[in-house]
């Protein structure tokens, strides 16, 4: 539990360096910080980092499908079973929007296994059969504070993985999810944050 709640403190810390509260940045395809992006391709065209993006995200969806599921049947916060339900929503239709590109592109739909490729943007999906399990064995009383940590590590990874997309991606409509998966997620942790804390 220890774990979950130094979790949970260093995300705050992050997630306060990105914005004042209460402005809302303009959604742009600038990257955060470094050098400046590739051209973004005018004739739809993708890179590298677009496939890999769209990987890392097909890979997370898996693991946070479970996760939002057993929120939805055990929590006994309506706020948290309120929030599972439209982030499981959400993210279906996500993960048919990213297959569909990988699928077009003739892509793998499965991430490259080499830690070495992702250490630069967050490294491979951390949420796996261990973080599901630790989630299904919680007891009734921690089960919340559980889920929403572990939902915070794996929203806060899918920021950098779009991050990264805004920084070296070519292809405009994945650009442009990756801006929406940015503020979608970054609004996610700054809510979770304040359950947890609440």
């Amino acid at each position: 539990m220890k774990r979950f709640v130094l979790l949970a403190v260093t995300l705050a810390t992050l997630a306060a360096c990105d914005a004042p509260p209460g402005v809302t940045a303009a959604p742009s395809f600038a990257p955060p910080s470094g050098s400046p992006p590739p051209p973004v391709s005018e004739s739809g065209g993708h890179n590298a980092t677009d496939v890999m993006f769209l990987q890392m995200m097909a890979a997370q969806y898996g693991p946070s499908a479970e996760l939002l599921k057993l929120a939805a049947g055990r929590s006994t916060n309506t706020k948290v079973r309120e929030l599972a339900a439209a982030m499981d929503v959400t993210q279906a239709d996500e993960l048919s929007k990213v297959q569909g590109w990988l699928r077009g592109w003739g892509e793998s739909p499965t991430p490259a296994t080499d830690p070495s490729l992702h250490a630069g943007h967050g490294g491979l999906p951390a949420t796996g059969p261990d973080e599901v399990k630790a989630l299904r064995d919680a007891s009734a009383a921690e089960f919340d504070k559980v889920f929403l940590n572990l939902l915070i590590g794996h929203q806060h990874q899918a920021v950098e993985y779009a991050r990264m997309e805004l920084t070296s991606g070519v292809n405009p409509q994945v650009l442009e999810f990756a801006t929406r998966v940015d503020q979608s997620r970054t609004a996610q942790v700054t809510m979770m944050l304040g359950m947890v804390s609440g």
